[in-house]
This record gives C-alpha cells, sequence and structure tokens, in this order.
C-alpha cells in the first residue's frame, strides 16, 4: 500500500479540470481499464490517487492533448523502464513515435492529407476511433467523451454483432449520439456492450439486461432530484452537482455490490 495522503476520483476530476476541460470520470475510468492507470483500491472498491498517479494521469492527458499521442504509444512510454511521467510532462515524443493509424483507420488510410488529418482527430478523441469528417467533428467528438464508434465498430470492439447491438440499444441500455449526421457510439456504450456481452455468455437471456436500465432509471430519478436546483442554474453549480451527482453514483455502486455479493455469499474479491 502506498503511503501518504491521496485523492477520490472526484477530488482528481476538479484538480485536473482546468487544465483538460473535457476530462470526465468516465474517461479516467476508461484509461484505468485499459491499464494506463492504476489508481489503489480500498477494501470498499473506492480508487486512491496518490500524487504519482495524477502525474501520470496529466501525463497521458497532455500527450493526447498536445501530441495527438495513441493510447498504445502512451502505453509504450510508460512501460518502458525507469519512465517517470512527472519529469517528462510537456516533452514532446520522439519522431518515430508519432501517433500510428488506429484500429478503425488503418483499413481507410490513403496515405492522402485527408487521411493524416483523420489520424490526428483519432488520436485526440483518446482511443483510436474512425477518423473524423471535419474539425467540427473532432469538436463534437470531444465533446461527449473518449470513443466515437459506429454500431458494426461498437460490435466489433466488443466481440458482438450489429444484432446484439440493436437489442442493447431497444432496451435502452446503449444510446448513440449525433456527430456530423452520423450515429456513433461512446466508452459508456463499448463498456456496457462488453459486459452485457460477457454475461450473455454466462447464460443470462439479453431480455433480462433491462432490468439494469430500469433499476438505473429509478436510482436516477432519486438522485436528480436531490441536485435539480443546482442542475437548473448551470455553470458552476452544475458542474458542481455533476460532480457531487458523481459520487452519489459510486456510493450507491458499492451498496448494490455489497448488497447482491450478501445475497449470494460472496467474498469481497467475488
Amino acid at each position: 500500500m502506498t503511503d501518504g495522503p491521496y485523492h477520490s476520483i472526484g477530488e482528481v476530476l476538479s484538480l485536473l479540470k482546468e487544465e483538460h476541460e473535457d476530462l470526465t470520470i468516465s474517461k479516467i475510468r476508461f484509461l484505468e481499464s485499459q491499464g494506463l492507470i492504476e489508481p489503489e483500491r480500498t477494501p470498499s472498491g473506492y480508487r486512491r490517487f496518490y500524487d504519482a498517479d495524477i502525474d501520470r494521469l496529466r501525463w497521458i492527458l497532455s500527450q493526447q492533448r498536445d501530441n495527438f499521442m495513441p493510447l498504445k504509444v502512451i502505453k509504450r512510454h510508460l512501460d518502458t523502464e525507469g519512465f517517470d511521467p512527472a519529469a517528462e510532462i510537456g516533452e514532446r515524443p520522439m519522431p518515430e513515435l508519432l501517433p500510428e493509424p488506429s484500429l478503425f483507420s488503418e483499413r481507410e488510410m490513403s496515405g492522402s492529407l485527408e487521411a493524416a488529418e483523420a489520424e490526428r482527430t483519432a488520436a485526440e478523441a483518446a482511443v483510436e476511433p474512425e477518423p473524423a469528417a471535419s474539425q467540427a467533428a473532432a469538436e463534437a467528438v470531444a465533446a461527449i467523451g473518449s470513443v466515437s464508434l459506429t454500431a458494426g465498430e461498437l460490435a466489433e470492439a466488443s466481440g458482438t454483432d450489429l444484432g446484439f447491438v440493436g437489442d442493447l440499444e431497444k432496451l435502452g441500455l446503449i444510446a448513440p449520439v449525433s456527430i456530423a449526421d452520423r450515429a456513433v457510439f461512446d466508452d459508456e456504450a463499448l463498456l456496457v456492450a462488453k459486459a452485457a456481452a460477457a454475461m450473455v455468455e454466462r447464460g443470462m437471456e439479453v431480455r433480462h439486461l433491462r432490468m439494469y436500465k430500469v433499476a438505473a432509471d429509478r436510482e436516477a430519478g432519486i438522485l436528480a432530484q436531490l441536485r435539480a436546483a443546482a442542475l437548473a442554474k448551470g455553470g458552476l453549480s452544475a458542474a458542481a452537482a455533476r460532480d457531487d451527482l458523481a459520487d452519489l453514483v459510486a456510493h450507491g455502486d458499492v451498496i448494490r455490490r455489497s448488497l447482491l455479493r450478501r445475497e449470494f455469499g460472496l467474498s469481497l474479491g467475488g
């Protein structure tokens, strides 16, 4: 266990929000899911971010924003023995480590200037999605999160098919966002699709997954009432309310998991 003061995920968001305006708790969690950051976990499941974790996250975000560096290149840096993100903040990458073609752009890159711009846009979106068609589209992608996938790409990335993605959308578990007249899915949709696929592989029927949407709607309705006034004000009040709601959601997740573990006699790590 690391010694010294630590911060919650909400506090980390507050610390870095001014420097990285598009940062969200969802994006921090996504970077963790990709193995780029590894905050310590308490026995109850809370994340603890120490100074070294925050320096690492700040460096990752800076490379994405300033150098358009894809995640696999960032990970290569981080995995280099002796690499210190805190000492490297602000450094630009060596020429040989400039962005590489992304997972979905490789099959479309033609070597033209338009393709090069598309790859730069994909890197800005943080996880190598399909190239956006214009700068306006790139800005829209940044606004919704770190992933921008078509339905087919979501199916490919989650190891499923279009029918499965369509079923999840019908159940309200995922929802597309319109960008440059295209319907695309964000990082939350990718996480849900992967989780849903894993549950179906273990015998869960797709239609039974709707219980999570019903439960989430009820919980969201109650939580929204708690911060309705602040959300309506907009500005800093709304931003603070959303941060508070993120913490409430995290606390609710702890309670929900605990109840399910107790119901089935599972250990804390189960």
